[in-house]
């Protein structure tokens, strides 16, 4: 599924050269996000304002696509044991404990908001569905039976629902279920791919990205697919929207300066300020609850 994400989300790598991180704006909390900065794509975290930037993960596979829970532990995406398997550490980065073990690809995995339950990505059914286990591994479960990509999953704020992304209708588009699978209900139609979206703290709105008017933008909308609203307005790919928890602040990746790097905006688009400041490629980016 990585590659899946780097086709459609991450079209390039940038070099390999760290800087002082700069930008400013947001809340207290710490983002977590995937760089390559040191060789390899690992998981470092920063304040909101670009300072005090950790390295979490040091592996000669690729980690990535971090997760925080309401209790500061980070699920993430690795190939450290040779194919992709959802791992988690503590927000510092030990006690790393491998989650799922199959031939298949677990990847994109995001804890529900009391805890209890990770969400993820595998095609350990022959393609991409949506599964949900225990944050110790156990009682994995699959939510989603197409023949389509379902992916992306994001717990609503109540843990109720489970918005993705699938290509179940001939082209990639937003959908959500309730937390048992059920009742699938796509909310974005066009000819356009819609995906990765995340849920605003008040479960009311969503933040997507979108290559509907030509290149990739962030855009948010209700949760009934109405009030469509386009938040960046530039020719470079921004994308992987992820709203703070106190809903003031969306971030999301962009290569509008030259390279990939984190920034952050406030929920109405207004006020976009770059935390990551370096030549190398820094994307994925999660709030600290």
């Amino acid at each position: 599924m990585l590659a899946v994400v780097i086709s459609l989300t991450l079209p390039l790598l940038a070099a390999c050269k760290e800087d002082s991180p700069t930008g400013s704006g947001g809340n207290s909390s710490r983002l977590a996000f995937t760089s390559d900065r040191d060789g390899n794509l690992e998981i470092y975290s920063a304040n909101a304002d670009g300072s005090d930037v950790r390295r979490l993960t040091t592996s000669p596979g690729d980690d990535s696509d971090p997760s925080w829970s309401s209790s500061g532990r980070i699920a993430f995406t690795s190939r450290r044991d040779g194919n992709s398997e959802i791992y988690s550490m503590n927000a510092d980065g030990s006690d790393v404990r491998r989650l799922t073990n199959n031939a298949g690809s677990d990847e994109l995995p995001a804890w529900s908001p009391n805890g209890l339950h990770i969400a993820f990505a595998s095609n350990r059914d022959g393609n991409f569905e949506i599964y949900s286990m225990n944050p110790d591994g156990n009682g994995q479960t699959r939510l989603t039976t197409s023949t389509a990509v379902e992916s992306g999953p994001r717990w609503s704020p109540d843990g109720q629902r489970i918005a993705f992304h699938s290509d179940r209708d001939g082209n990639l588009e937003i959908y959500v279920m309730n937390a048992n699978g059920s009742s699938p209900t796509r909310l974005t139609t066009n000819p356009a791919a819609d995906l990765f979206s995340s849920w605003a703290p008040d479960g009311q709105r969503f933040a997507f990205h979108s290559n509907r008017d030509g290149n990739f933008e962030i855009y948010t909308t209700n949760v009934d697919g109405t009030g469509l609203a386009r938040l960046t307005q530039n020719t470079a790919v921004d994308q992987y929207p992820m709203w703070s928890t106190d809903g003031k602040r969306i971030a999301f990746h962009s290569n509008r300066d030259g390279n990939y790097e984190i920034y952050n905006m406030a929920s109405d688009g207004t006020g976009a300020v770059r935390v990551t400041n370096n030549a190398a490629f820094d994307v994925l980016a999660a709030w600290r609850p």
